[in-house]
């Protein structure tokens, strides 16, 4: 895959191989039409709804779920519909209805309330998003799939609409598709429309502030749209350009936008989800500078993948990671990041999921947690790495074209994405797809032995591999660098390792001074402590955390610090313990440790320790490195290892603020410099300062450097 990077344009430069692989001959369900006619009134949380569904044949029987306590009536052209209510419990109402010979129509009219408090999810750690399933408020309207507030029928995958809403002065709705038509009187009139085949309806309405621009892509003219909650033209200029700017990229890519807008919605809680045509982004995250180059590029090119061509989730969420991939660390790729951002991805498996959390990629539905995210994500996005490293960047990037035009707003299951990567590449992957999508783990490598012999007027490197995790081997296409005297760039190789343990020699015109396997994390593998610096990910996915609270804090301060150890043990970690400074003698070797405070009596301690990376800590001030903070008005973080009494290197982490008003904004801003082993907020807001890393220990613990 040759990509050019060119400042903010992407430019991609690629050639396409057009290959006549013949494409899967599958039947395509016909949607079923919704016309639907709705009022909404935020402030009672309510809706009534008129719902003119037409079904793509006659049918007599039909099974259909709403919300429960929507009290719908049926209406058949000829008004001759039996109804039979068939389930009812929580908040969900099944419904199995009789129509007349050859109906082909049927109308429903229900209205009611729909109000689902906003509810943490602990296990979402590294998002801190809160969830409902539909929520009709004052503050805005969140209306999907799971909200049950249109008829959802039993045998019918796919659903087209028309949607007209009513709204309260000053209001505006978001759906998929394009919005046909907008009437600004009281009460404002939306009307949306999509052709194309969905799977759900959302709906999003609240008082924003609208701005729009046109793209023209090589499909023809997109419309690109902002929705705030408060007039911000310079923000919103920011997300209109980039929007033209991926969707353009992501086209040219992988094939025609299938919508006639795009979006970027503000949410009024953090969210960050990705809508057919549109994202719905909390307020904070919308405005965190990293995101136009990250998660807004991800929730984009869900429109091909996701949102595009469909899931089946039966064997596994596929999309998650190909769109990972392509997005995430493409754009790392492009800035010459991208070995540093796979090794980010191989620690944070490490460090949330190999330990006992692992799971088959095959199970994947969605992300709900650090070691799901791990899975879904992680080793999802290594696996079309891999398969891009084994296929080449032209047959790569044909197949994913080839998948998009084949499955466009159909479902594909991960055998249907190794299909079409057969039918363009030739090759049998089989065994690839069933050994990474199917078997739970990763493998493990050690270089045993390495050594440089004189054959001839040639030199012979030998060097031997071991697999040693559990279970039986994998079968690897392990990258490996030899460096040679005066040569400044190592020689790339290839070897293919099947056993358990296996030898293999390389010729070479002049002898090799250090071999390096897989120095660019290249292959999905767990990687050895050695190879990654200490990160915060260590201590918030370890198996068993104590967090140590200031004896001595007084006051706000004290419940600052008890309220932040409460969030740290929704971190992620598998079992957390929160005790203070004086209810322990000594610091346990045997599991993580996160001590809490500049005046805790483990304080001085955890400073020794942090030691032995290029940290100073002086009276007033930090010093990491080049780098001096004061230490007022400031917040911190801090990471290092230590080697337990159980053979196993373990966390050990100083977080320290002097202002309380800090310190929830902190919990919360944590989470996402997981990655770090350093970090240094300003503020009561805080804002971030500072964000790096200690060097690793060693730089790999699979590297081998011998002399002569």
């Amino acid at each position: 895959m040759t990509f050019a990077y060119k400042s903010m344009k992407r430019v991609f430069v690629f050639v396409l191989v057009l290959l006549s692989a013949s494409l899967p001959a599958r039947e395509i369900q016909s949607p079923l039409h919704h016309d639907i006619e709705l009022a909404l009134q935020p402030a009672q949380h309510t809706l009534a709804v008129t719902d003119l569904v037409t079904l793509p044949g006659p049918a007599e029987n039909l099974t259909l779920t709403l919300h429960a306590g929507l009290k719908p009536r049926f209406f058949s052209d000829h008004n001759l519909v039996k109804v039979d209510k068939i389930q009812n419990e929580d908040d969900r109402e099944q419904y199995r209805i009789t129509l007349p010979n050859g109906t082909t129509r049927v109308r429903i009219e229900y209205a009611g309330t729909i109000h689902h408090a906003l509810s943490a999810s602990h296990a979402e750690q590294s998002r801190g998003f809160r969830a409902t399933p539909g929520l009709i408020d004052a503050q805005g309207v969140f209306l999907a799939a799971g909200s049950l507030w249109y008829p959802q029928f039993d045998g019918y995958p796919y659903l087209t609409f028309d949607m007209r809403a009513k709204l309260p002065a000053g209001w505006s709705s978001v759906s998929q598709g394009r919005r046909v038509g907008q009437h600004d009187d009281n009460p404002v009139r939306d009307h949306w429309r999509v052709d194309k085949p969905q799977e759900e309806i959302y709906l999003i309405a609240a008082e924003f502030t609208e701005y729009r621009q046109s793209a023209r892509l090589e499909s023809g003219d997109v419309r690109t749209q902002v929705f705030l909650r408060a007039a911000d033209r310079k923000l919103a200029n920011k997300y209109l350009d980039a929007a033209a700017t991926y969707l353009k990229m992501y086209e040219q890519l992988l094939g025609p936008y299938a919508y006639g807008k795009f979006a970027l919605v503000e949410n009024f809680w953090e969210t960050g989800f990705g809508m057919p045509s549109f994202t719905l982004l909390g307020a904070r995250v919308i405005r965190l500078p990293f995101i136009l180059d990250s998660s807004y590029p991800h929730e984009i090119l869900h429109n091909w993948w996701g949102n595009g061509v469909y899931v089946d989730y039966a064997g596994g969420n596929w999309s998650e990671g190909l769109t990972a991939y392509l997005a995430d660390h493409l754009i790392k790729e492009q800035k010459g990041r991208a070995a540093g951002y796979r090794q980010q991805g191989l620690q944070k498996y490490r460090d949330y999921a190999a330990n006992g959390r692992d799971f088959p990629l095959g199970r994947f539905k969605g992300r709900h947690s650090p070691s799901t995210e791990a899975v879904g994500y992680g080793k999802a996005l290594m696996l079309f790495h891999m398969l891009r490293k084994r296929l080449g960047d032209e047959t790569f990037i044909e197949a994913l074209r080839h998948l998009y035009r084949a499955y466009r707003f159909r479902t594909a299951s991960f055998d249907d994405v190794r299909q079409i990567f057969e039918q363009v590449s030739g090759a049998s992957l089989e065994p690839f797809f069933r050994q990474w999508v199917e078997r739970t783990g990763a493998p493990e490598l050690v270089l045993k032995s390495a050594l440089v012999d004189k054959v001839g007027e040639r030199f012979r490197l030998r060097f031997t591999l071991e697999q040693v995790h559990s279970g039986v081997p994998y079968a690897l296409d392990i990258p490996v660098a030899v460096s040679v005297d005066n040569q400044p760039q190592a020689k790339a190789f290839a070897v293919h390792m099947t056993a358990r343990k296996q030898t293999f020699d390389l010729d070479l015109p002049v002898p090799a001074t250090r071999v390096d396997i897989d120095p660019s994390f290249d292959l999905f593998r767990k990687l050895a402590m050695a190879e990654t610096p200490p990160a915060l990910t260590e201590a918030f996915g370890a198996d068993d955390l104590l967090v140590v609270l200031p004896g001595r804090a007084q006051g706000d301060m004290k419940a600052a610090w008890r309220a932040f150890a409460a969030r740290v043990s929704h971190m992620g970690p598998e079992r957390a313990v929160t005790v203070t400074d004086d209810e322990i003698q000594s610091l346990p070797t045997d599991k993580a440790v996160m001590i809490l405070g500049w005046n805790n009596r483990f304080a001085a301690r955890l400073q020794r320790e942090l030691a032995r990376h290029p940290i100073h800590f002086g009276v007033e001030h930090v010093q990491v490195g080049q780098e001096r903070t004061v230490k007022g008005n400031h917040a911190f973080a801090w990471v290092t290892r230590v080697d337990g009494t159980d053979g196993k290197s373990h966390a050990r982490a100083l977080i320290a603020a002097d202002l309380a008003g800090a310190l929830p904004g902190l919990a919360r801003k944590i989470p996402h410099y997981h990655k770090y082993s350093y970090l240094a907020f300003a503020g009561q807001e805080p804002a971030n300062r500072s964000c790096n890393v200690f060097p690793s220990q060693l730089l790999f613990s699979s590297s081998y450097p011998w002399l002569n």
